[in-house]
């Protein structure tokens, strides 16, 4: 495949305040390596930041906002961890319906450390047989989960190899994803 088509690859990434800012910044290089593209939504448009608390840190403006935004607009999501930004996220109607939306359409979605919080939140217990201490990865049909957020930039691969793959699925299936 060559680098005009993995730049339509265009990669939601759900994030709010509290997030992991680290685990963010190795999978913006990570997508960047794959020439695609990213885009930060959230439940608000201005800027995001990774701990708010301490200042430190860069903020992040957002793209685009989860009441407006559909599964069928992107190829994959990505949710960091951070317990703040989960537990927000864990209470915004949008974020999980759009959650739902990709799992419905067996769309690939990455969640990284805390992030799987959220499946258990909408009742999917996929992950619930993992242990966090004992597995780096762990994949479920076209879901990850980068279960202590280590080696992110090799689980993208993988990761982004079902992104590419999906894309030729989704076009014979011709899906809708709300």
């Amino acid at each position: 495949m060559n680098k005009l088509n993995l730049a339509k690859k265009k990669i939601a990434m759900m994030m709010e305040n509290g997030f992991n800012e680290a685990e963010f910044i190795t999978l913006q290089k990570a997508i960047m390596a794959k020439h695609a593209q990213s885009k930060i939504i959230s439940s608000h448009y201005g800027l995001i930041y990774g701990n708010q608390k301490t200042d430190k840190g860069i903020s992040y403006a957002v793209d685009n906002i989860l009441s407006e935004t559909l599964a069928i607009d992107y190829d994959c999501l990505i949710i960091v961890g951070g317990a703040e930004h989960i537990e927000t996220l864990s209470e915004e109607p949008h974020a999980i319906r759009l959650i739902r939306a990709f799992l419905r359409e067996n769309m690939p979605i990455l969640f990284v450390s805390e992030g799987s919080k959220l499946l258990d939140d909408i009742g999917d217990t996929r992950f619930s047989a993992v242990s966090y201490n004992e597995e780096m990865i762990a994949k479920s049909d076209s879901v990850f989960w980068s279960v202590k957020g280590q080696s992110l930039s090799l689980i993208f691969t993988e990761f982004f190899k079902t992104v590419c793959a999906g894309k030729m699925i989704k076009k014979a299936n011709n899906g809708v994803a709300a």
